[in-house]
């Protein structure tokens, strides 16, 4: 489909105007075909937050009082998924139904985690040839990607279960299991032995698992809203973004922002310098 719509497969586009105008084009191709999906509902946020920190911006200020994604790059962001649904024609379908279209061939460009890539590859099962670019308009010197990852826990009053479960997540963090995570799920390890070393042959055989890995020099903490409200906060961006997606307040992206800052404001810690 992309070739069908004048692009090229080794020349993918760089920014959002280029993959929204490629899009638009490669939906225009039939009335079943999706120009693009973009992951918006991820747990998280990690999609809204993804082209805020791309261009510098920020969640909250510094002392983490006051909204901070209601700025230029905020209003880039908004706009830019306002976007994929106007101009690119992005349907609203929810992340497994997304997945399904895509391995499919009936999405051109599908934007989401690098955990999908495995479970992505092995649905399309060579149907297509999929590669995988990086992300777009990574523009500001201040620029930056979220990543995350997960925390083990050891929780026993034996020492011998103690010592055996710390050599198990020894195994885990270290070079060799942080390489099976990567070959099983389409993951970037954050240790540089099991990207240099244990990895080096499986990204040359699997270019599309190392695209993550090159833009390792990007890589932010993905952010966290403090107080008791940290976890309803991701759900009213959501709601927010949600609106656009649904084509609901798809031509007022602006005024969802506004909506959006006002309405986390209020959710944010009342007292100066809230803490985790």
């Amino acid at each position: 489909m992309l070739k069908q719509a004048g692009g090229d497969p080794n020349n993918l586009p760089k920014t959002w105007d280029e993959l929204i105008a490629q899009a638009k084009k490669i939906k225009a191709i039939g009335p079943d075909i999706n120009g693009v999906t973009y992951v918006w509902d991820i747990t998280g946020n990690w999609l809204w937050q993804a082209p805020v920190f791309a261009r510098g911006g920020s969640m909250l200020n510094a002392d983490e009082t006051k909204v901070a994604f209601n700025g230029p790059e905020g209003h880039f962001a908004i706009k830019m998924l306002a976007r994929l649904v106007n101009e690119g024609g992005m349907p609203n379908l929810d992340q497994p139904a997304m997945r399904a279209a895509f391995a499919a061939g009936k999405t051109g460009f599908h934007i989401t985690s690098t955990s999908d890539l495995n479970k992505v590859t092995q649905m399309i099962g060579g149907k297509f040839a999929l590669k995988t670019h990086t992300f777009p308009d990574v523009v500001s010197p201040n620029g930056r990607l979220p990543a995350g990852g997960n925390v083990v826990m050891i929780l026993s009053k034996d020492k011998a279960k103690r010592d055996a479960a710390w050599e198990v997540v020894k195994f885990w963090a270290g070079p060799k299991g942080a390489a099976i995570m990567a070959e099983t799920t389409g993951y970037m390890p954050a240790n540089k032995v099991a990207n240099e070393v244990y990895l080096k042959d499986f990204y040359t055989r699997n270019p599309n698992n190392y695209t993550a890995v090159s833009q390792m020099a990007l890589l932010t903490k993905w952010y966290a809203f403090p107080g008791d409200n940290g976890l309803k906060i991701t759900d009213v961006i959501k709601d927010h973004m949600n609106s656009i997606i649904s084509g609901a307040r798809s031509k007022e992206a602006d005024a969802v922002l506004a909506d959006m800052t006002a309405d986390v404001q209020k959710l944010l810690p009342k007292t100066t310098g809230a803490t985790r």
